[in-house]
């Protein structure tokens, strides 16, 4: 993780410093343990391993990954306790809108968030997959929509392929779009703009 962490820091470096600026130092062993605690389970590995790099982005701040919040350990257990507060037991998604290998329902404890959408949107390692899934696959839960989609099938694996998509030039930093957007998302805010 620390070699993929590596490439992303020298990407921002040299493409987005006020980003890279905003990512805070690691998480300490208590930090981890304290969340794990919380959270009810040991944390993946890879998932462990890069918190030690970056324990998330000040708040307020450019965004790492488009228009999402890359959260802090402490910022993941605030927002998963948010999601518990408005727990739904009847909540259930249309099949068509949950992929197979994912509870249906409104919140696991389980998820693990890390990143967040001022809408509620959420990308959480999940640790309490259903059939056909994985541990410690990575997941988006919408807030407002009933819909749970699978994004990896790993941390490791995400925060690589973000790596690569970077090292690839499909983002761009945009103050307009408040941190990394896609290069498509550019366009269009470049277009706004000029």
């Amino acid at each position: 993780m620390k070699i993929i962490w590596e490439r992303i820091d020298n990407w921002l470096a040299a493409n987005a410093p006020q980003v890279l600026k905003s990512l805070r130092r690691g998480a300490n062993d208590e930090e981890i343990y304290r969340a794990e605690a919380f959270f009810g389970v040991e944390f993946p590995e890879d998932f462990k391993l890069s918190y030690r790099v970056h324990n998330g982005q000040d708040e307020e701040s450019y965004s790492l990954f488009p228009n999402l919040e890359f959260l802090s350990l402490q910022s993941a257990i605030e927002i998963s306790e948010t999601w518990q507060d408005c727990s739904d037991d009847n909540f259930r998604c249309d099949r068509d809108n949950i992929f197979e290998g994912i509870w249906n329902g409104w919140w696991n404890p389980n998820w693990i968030p890390f990143t967040n959408e001022s809408n509620g949107t959420c990308e959480c390692v999940d640790l309490a997959p259903a059939a056909g899934g994985n541990v410690g696959q990575v997941i988006i839960v919408e807030w407002r929509e009933a819909t749970r989609w699978l994004i990896a099938p790993s941390f490791r694996v995400y925060l690589e392929t973000f790596a690569d998509a970077l090292e690839r030039g499909e983002y761009r930093f945009s103050e307009n779009g408040y941190g990394l957007v896609d290069l498509v998302d550019f366009e269009i805010l470049m277009q706004k703009h000029n």
